[in-house]
Order: C-alpha cells, then sequence, then structure tokens
C-alpha cells in the first residue's frame, strides 16, 4: 500500500445461502467501500480480525445492513418482505432488527 497505513475492515456477504463475515486491509473506508462493491459484499465498518478461528455472526442486522445482504434493495422493498412474512424482524425492540435466519432463508430462495 506504499507506505500508508493499513487499516481491518469487517464486511458481510451471502454465499449458497449462507451468510459469511470477511475481513478486507484497505487504506482507509473510501477504499474497503470499493473493495465491498467488487465482491458484492455489505461493509460493516472499520473492526479488528478475530482471535478466533471460527467468528460469530451476529444474530440479527440493522435495516441498513439488511438491504445491502439483500442486493441493495430498498427501505419500502425491505419493509414489504417483512409484511409478506419473507423475513422476521426481532420483537420487543424499536429499532428494526432483521434476524439472520431469515436473511439466510431469503438468499437461499433466490
Amino acid at each position: 500500500m506504499n507506505g500508508t497505513s493499513v487499516r481491518t475492515f469487517s464486511a458481510i456477504r451471502a454465499a449458497n445461502g449462507r451468510l459469511r463475515r470477511l475481513w478486507l486491509e484497505a487504506a482507509d473506508e473510501t477504499e474497503a467501500h470499493e473493495l465491498c462493491l467488487r465482491i458484492n459484499a455489505g461493509l460493516e465498518g472499520e473492526d479488528q480480525r478475530p482471535e478466533s478461528a471460527a467468528p460469530l455472526l451476529p444474530v440479527a442486522y440493522d435495516a441498513r445492513t439488511a438491504r445491502r445482504l439483500l442486493g441493495g434493495i430498498s427501505r419500502s422493498s425491505l419493509y414489504k418482505e417483512l409484511i409478506l412474512g419473507n423475513l422476521e424482524r426481532v420483537g420487543g425492540t424499536r429499532r428494526v432488527l432483521i434476524t439472520r435466519e431469515s436473511l439466510e432463508r431469503r438468499c437461499r430462495r433466490r
């Protein structure tokens, strides 16, 4: 990277109907975002690579991340998927949190 400091970023990508977490090395967030666009992944943000060999994925994703994981669908399309029952929302929260399992199910159907 020609003398610039390298930062680590995490991203999420749907592969074979399952969500996978990736770690990218980039000079800044703009470069990390460009890399994610090339590999069809959603950038989560700056992160540290975990020490364990099997990183844990979150149980649910916020609406913005869920939309990116579903190919960059609109906010309206996300809510339509929730209303139709294709996606499940975590209950008891004010935020829209979409369960990982329902996202994986939806990715397998595509």
